[in-house]
């Protein structure tokens, strides 16, 4: 779910509930101009507090808001504030953060080391067959015949399973051999 930007919480940290219900109501409709009346029936206040919120949004040390004075409708201020690039940025940041996290920790062990590997010829497969596929429909030539990229790339993608299905094999062998091994290291040590 989306959040306010934490500049917002931070400059206007006592404002209150209702104000940061208004702020929430405008930054998830951040392309919509609401009026005063539709923030107040959302946010169960008068059209006067609702005004008084809204100016303080309006004058902290950035625009938060904009208004029109015409009909007095309200919107999130886009050009300043833009929910969906921090929306955007937080899922691209996270999304890597748990690749490299999940990298990380399966890297330690044989069997995920095997999945990983895997996981990049599948990965090499579909950037080869796509190429294949994007100079058949292009029409165009290469230096390097165009045939030779789909080979390669069901050729990645059959040695990408296979890499992949040691993974578990491996995790059996180890759960087979670990306990004979630490038996035997602990005896040698006696």
């Amino acid at each position: 779910m989306a959040q306010i930007p934490d500049s917002f919480q931070n400059e206007f940290s006592s404002k209150g509930e209702t104000f940061f219900e208004i702020a929430e109501l405008l930054y998830m409709n951040h392309g919509k101009q609401l009026t005063l009346d539709e923030i107040g029936e959302a946010v169960s206040v008068s059209k006067t507090r609702v005004s008084e919120l809204i100016q303080e949004m309006e004058e902290g040390d950035e625009a938060w808001i904009d208004k029109t004075e015409g009909q007095m409708t309200v919107v999130w201020n886009t050009e300043t504030h833009n929910p969906a690039s921090t929306e955007t940025k937080t899922a691209v940041g996270g999304f890597y953060r748990d690749l490299w996290g999940l990298l990380k920790r399966h890297s330690r062990t044989a069997p995920g080391m095997y999945v990983i590997i895997g996981s990049l010829m599948f990965a090499t497969a579909l950037i080869l067959i796509g190429t294949y596929i994007g100079f058949s429909l292009g029409g165009q030539s290469t230096g390097f015949p165009v045939r030779a990229y789909l080979v390669l790339g069901i050729s990645s993608f059959a040695a990408g399973g296979v890499v992949t299905a040691l993974g578990p094999f491996q995790a059996v062998v180890n759960r087979l051999l670990w306990p004979l091994l630490t038996t035997e290291v602990s005896e040698n040590e006696d």
